[in-house]
Order: structure tokens, then C-alpha cells, then sequence
């Protein structure tokens, strides 16, 4: 069972949430313990439920959840601000493990942060990312920042996503492989330039993804090209 989410697994939700709940008002927030939260989501023809846990997950589920008897102040503070308000965008900030969930829009815009790395944290800001509430007050020394109520939440400091390496040069370093290489062992060398988080090659089976003779990128091979730098390869 996964315990925490992946930027893979991020970049998939948001592309879900993206796709089939934007526009829909908030019903309402409630709590499952201090950590996991639901929001509820309608629209005239349909509803929705978006489960975040700090820390560890955030989807859309269909599993009626057993909530708490007294909300939360946080969760309290949550249905002040954006009940009533439609879901307006949903995004990864950076390369990190942050989402940044945006309700309303211009001056009348709230954000929740979703921190889905370390103890994790959620955090209600306005329309600047001044912050109003949070689970968990936080001081980045290293950073010099402080996650606390009335700071700025500093999203101008996610990591920016490093250089994918391009569809030629891939095509480039498959095409003067040896027959029987493995394809694991041909790229490793030179996608170091690119970025240790860039690519899935671990995920290849190194027994028998193997290269056989000269071939084109397609149709013998497919791409999965994904934003946050994974290259997932599939033969054919």
C-alpha cells in the first residue's frame, strides 16, 4: 500500500482534478482527525469529495469518510473563506511535493497548500499567500523563512522544474546502442546531465529490456513524456 504520494502521483490528481472539477462551488470542509481534511464540491448535476491528508495524500474520493462531531478550528477557518467559492485551478508548485489548490479568483482568491513531504502541512492563504491559518507553524532556518499566520507563504521559492533532455537527443543515444544492450545501462551515462530525479530507469525490467538492432522512435518505441522530468520507456 502507498504510504505517500509521489510527484508522479501529484501531476496525475492534479490532471484529474483539472479536468473534471474545476468550476464547482465549495459545500463545504470538514475533518476526519487533525491531519486529514474533505472537502465537498457541487455543482446543479454533480458532487465531489477531495481528501487531503497532510503530509501523505491528496484526491478525489467516493468513500464516506466518518467525520468529526466538533470541526476543527482550522477546518472552521477552511469553510469561512471558501464555502461558496468555485474551485478556479490546481497546480504543482515547482518540481516540489506542494500543490497549491486555488478557490475565487483575482482579490477575492484563497489558496490552500498542500506540503505532502516530511510531517507535511496545510495552509489557508489569501489572494498574496498571506498566511491565515495552517496545522503546523514551521521556521526554515536554512531558507530564513517562517511558515506562520500573516507571513507570506514564499512560493517564489519552489524548485523549477531542470531541462527534460529532447526527443532528438534520446533518439540520438538509442540509435548508436549496441544490439543486446540493456537500455537502463545506455542511458544512465548521459542523462546524469539532465537531473537525478529525471527519469524512471528504474522502473525498466534490466533482464529483458533489452535493444535489438537499429530501430526508429516509433513506431518500435513510445515516450511518456511527463512535466516532472520522467521518461518512461516501452518497447513494443
Amino acid at each position: 500500500m502507498k504510504t505517500r504520494f509521489t510527484t508522479v502521483d501529484i501531476r496525475a490528481v492534479i490532471a484529474e482534478i483539472n479536468a473534471n472539477y474545476i468550476g464547482m462551488r465549495v459545500n463545504n470542509v470538514y475533518d476526519i482527525d487533525n491531519k486529514t481534511y474533505l472537502i465537498r464540491l457541487q455543482k446543479p448535476d454533480s458532487k465531489a469529495v477531495l481528501l487531503i491528508e497532510s503530509g501523505t495524500r491528496f484526491h478525489s474520493t467516493d468513500f464516506e469518510w466518518p467525520k468529526n462531531m466538533m470541526p476543527s478550528g482550522f477546518a472552521m477557518k477552511c469553510r469561512k473563506h471558501l464555502k461558496g467559492r468555485r474551485l478556479t485551478q490546481v497546480k504543482q508548485l515547482g518540481i516540489d511535493r506542494i500543490v497549491d489548490i486555488q478557490f475565487g479568483s483575482d482579490e477575492a482568491a484563497y489558496h490552500l497548500i498542500v506540503e505532502l513531504y516530511d510531517r507535511g502541512n496545510i495552509i489557508l492563504a489569501d489572494h498574496e499567500y498571506t498566511i491565515l491559518n495552517l496545522l503546523r507553524f514551521r521556521t526554515a532556518e536554512a531558507e530564513d523563512v517562517k511558515i506562520a499566520v500573516r507571513e507570506r507563504y514564499p512560493v517564489e521559492s519552489a524548485r523549477p522544474p531542470e531541462p527534460l533532455i529532447t526527443l532528438d537527443r534520446l533518439s540520438e543515444i538509442l540509435s548508436k546502442a549496441q544490439h543486446g544492450e540493456q537500455v537502463k545501462k545506455v542511458l544512465n551515462p548521459h542523462l546524469r546531465e539532465y537531473s537525478s530525479k529525471s527519469w524512471c530507469l528504474n522502473l525498466l525490467d534490466t533482464h529483458s529490456v533489452i535493444i535489438y538492432g537499429n530501430f526508429q522512435l516509433e513506431p518500435d518505441i513510445y515516450i511518456l513524456w511527463i512535466k516532472t522530468q520522467t521518461v518512461l520507456l516501452i518497447f513494443q
